[in-house]
């Protein structure tokens, strides 16, 4: 399948106008139309509704344009990892990481390594908790950086990777002062009146270990669950809004709890903790992936500290 086929869909899914997608991917309507129609015949369905005078996809339509950009985006990191490594002469290693980690320790994590490692091209990948584990199980990747609680088991597999905890995360319940600097929501809240609660999805790790312990009765509290998402940089621009509550990580709100735009919403035994874990092959053969092992579990050893 011509990789063109996805860039179309996908331009096409944003603008939501083949006008303009047909601009913007300077091409005619008609040989747009066209290219639709191949990739829905080779997926077997269709993506665009064509029964309508507005724009409108089809429900497989929705579902296949986030799986259309992951696969784009994929494509074009191989490449440029491709090009750099032949340009420069440069060792590369690739990361899977949950997004939370890609914004914070990530970057500590990758300054640690530069004195290390010399030349070498790092190509970080941010993406949910299951893509990325999907990314480390089929070998698309060398290592992954992920947060685990131990309620909950990842589906990696044991006999080919083993991980070194490099850190601690706490989820903190938060919310946005009211004018007298105190919680706009506070926890536990009450039964007549339940506080508005910004939630993750519940398939998602952060979801299922948070919607676990609000139901533990050494945690009872009253939410109203309003709006989900699967990121927490999206749950705190909800959070920011006043739109409720949400529990998100320590790491990620700093400035926001110093400058007092975000408080607590409730104290320590509202706090979940999860480690932060890199997983790797079990046996460190080259002199990078040693370097690499070598720094993380440097980084090991002053956290237990």
């Amino acid at each position: 399948m011509d990789i063109k086929l996805l860039e179309d869909f996908v331009c096409l899914a944003t603008l939501q106008n083949f006008t303009a997608a047909s601009r913007e991917r300077c091409i005619t309507q008609s040989a747009l139309s066209r290219r639709i129609k191949t990739l829905e015949k080779w997926l077997g369905t269709e993506l665009v509704k064509r029964d309508s005078n507005s724009f409108n996809l089809t429900p497989q339509g929705r579902i296949f344009v986030p799986e259309a950009k992951l696969i784009l985006r994929r494509l074009y990191n191989a490449r440029e990892s491709a090009q750099a490594s032949a340009a420069n002469d440069q060792i590369e290693i690739s990361v899977a990481a949950q997004n939370s980690i890609a914004q914070t320790f990530f970057l500590h994590w990758a300054k640690r390594l530069e004195p290390r490692l010399g030349k070498t091209y790092i190509r970080l990948i941010s993406e949910k908790l299951t893509d990325c584990i999907d990314l480390l199980n089929q070998g698309h990747v060398n290592y992954l950086f992920c947060y685990a609680n131990e309620s909950y088991s990842l589906p990696i597999d044991k006999n080919k990777f083993t991980y070194t905890t490099i850190g601690k995360e706490l989820l903190i319940p938060v919310t946005v002062p009211n004018l007298d600097k105190k919680p706009l929501f506070s926890l536990p809240g009450n039964a007549e009146e339940p506080i508005p609660f910004v939630a993750y999805a519940h398939e998602s790790l952060f979801g299922k270990v948070v919607d676990q312990f609000i139901r533990n009765k050494a945690h009872q509290c009253f939410l109203s669950r309003r709006y989900e998402n699967a990121y927490s940089h999206m749950l705190k621009s909800m959070v920011r809004e006043s739109l409720g509550l949400a529990w998100l990580p320590q790491s990620s709100i700093t400035y926001e709890l110093e400058h007092g735009l975000l408080c607590r919403a409730g104290d320590e035994h509202w706090d979940i903790e999860f480690d932060i874990r890199l997983y790797y092959h079990h046996v460190a053969a080259s002199s990078t992936e040693i370097a690499v092992l070598e720094a993380s579990l440097e980084m090991a050893k002053e956290f237990a500290s």
